[in-house]
């Protein structure tokens, strides 16, 4: 065969795995996406169901359904509580954001004052930069808190009217995996038989592989994201803070994210405190954003040993491809798409790359 046309032929398998994969991650994942974490949980459950068979005697079907009802009421109870108290904040935030966005001109005003007596104690080569920055600000500000307090309603609307999409997710998922537990076996026959001879051995090793690497990573970074939260929550508790669940939850869910972390929110709140006069308040959150260093710099050492993480170049850039083709879901998809990749890669299962 000539280089030429290999050189095709490896052209025209990489279009089509693409084309596969967009065509997954865009059309198929999210009505997927139950039975696909219920196959993911039963295969988690499956060396605890296999030991109670053995320990009681029993029959699958019992030690399946004994073994996901202990899970799902431990994990459903804990999630029960904390989304009961989520929801009653956020729905007590939602009532009082029209009275903050109306009493948002008054800190904006006092936040200027701050600003003039800085400006005034400032050198005479600053003042010109800071005079455009303060004209600028004058002409924009009340614009800009409009449109920041209609995106914060509108997105506060979403999400109470996407709660019954949520909950009919959640039961799916949980019908699926009780049933995906029960005859577990049986589905991983079914699904080697579709695949070619030549494929089998392929998969077995990526199946290891994704369960040695990609699982325990996912584990770890819940961890880090458990932690997270409850530095940030505690911390928020003890200042006395409204909504300090609603506000440890996003933190959290923002330090998911790959490279940023919670200085991206504590950072420019406390800046916000400071230039409103609330110095303690924007120490403590300071404090709060420091201790939450250097615990996650602590754990993470521990927690992700002997993981391959991806280049932060990497990383941000598959944040920014994953937003532009899957939205805010793909910021956090793809970079795990492509550790898995690169754990495969490692492994020998697929030779992507020199």
């Amino acid at each position: 065969m000539s280089q030429l046309s290999v050189f095709l032929q490896k052209t025209i398998t990489s279009l089509l795995w693409i084309g596969g994969a967009v065509v997954f991650f865009k059309w198929l994942l999210a009505p997927l996406l139950p039975f696909l974490l219920a196959l993911a949980l039963s295969s988690m459950l499956e060396p605890a169901v296999q030991r109670l068979r053995r320990r009681m005697k029993v029959k699958r079907s019992f030690a399946a359904g004994l073994v996901t009802t202990a899970l799902l009421l431990v994990a459903g109870g804990g999630v029960a509580v904390l989304l009961a108290q989520l929801t009653m904040e956020l729905r007590q935030w939602s009532q009082r954001l029209p009275e903050l966005v109306e009493g948002f001109p008054a800190v904006w005003n006092r936040m200027l004052d701050r600003i003039e007596l800085w400006y005034v104690a400032s050198p005479a080569f600053l003042r010109s930069a800071l005079d455009l920055l303060a004209g600028q600000l004058m002409e924009e500000g009340p614009g800009l808190a409009g449109a920041a307090g209609a995106w914060l309603m509108g997105a506060a609307s979403s999400l109470l009217s996407a709660l019954p999409d949520v909950g009919l997710f959640l039961v799916t998922t949980v019908l699926a995996v009780y049933f995906t537990s029960l005859r577990y076996p049986d589905i991983l026959a079914f699904l080697k038989r579709q695949l070619p001879e030549a494929w089998q051995a392929k998969c077995r090793n990526a199946a290891q592989c994704f369960r040695s690497t990609i699982l325990k990573w996912m584990r770890a970074e819940l961890l880090l994201i458990l932690a997270t939260f409850a530095i940030l929550l505690g911390g928020f508790l003890w200042m006395r803070l409204d909504y300090a669940l609603l506000a440890a939850v996003f933190i959290a869910l923002v330090d998911a994210l790959p490279v940023l972390g919670t200085g991206t929110v504590l950072c420019p709140w406390a800046l916000g405190c400071f230039l409103t006069g609330s110095a303690e308040r924007g120490l403590a959150l300071l404090a709060l954003y420091a201790v939450g260093l250097i615990v996650h710099s602590l754990l993470e050492p521990r927690l992700l040993a002997g993981q391959a993480d991806l280049p932060p170049i990497t990383a941000l850039l598959a944040m920014y491809l994953g937003f532009q083709f899957l939205g805010v879901g793909g910021m956090v998809l793809l970079p795990i798409v492509l550790l898995l990749l690169k754990q495969f890669q490692d492994a020998g299962v697929i030779h992507l790359w020199k």
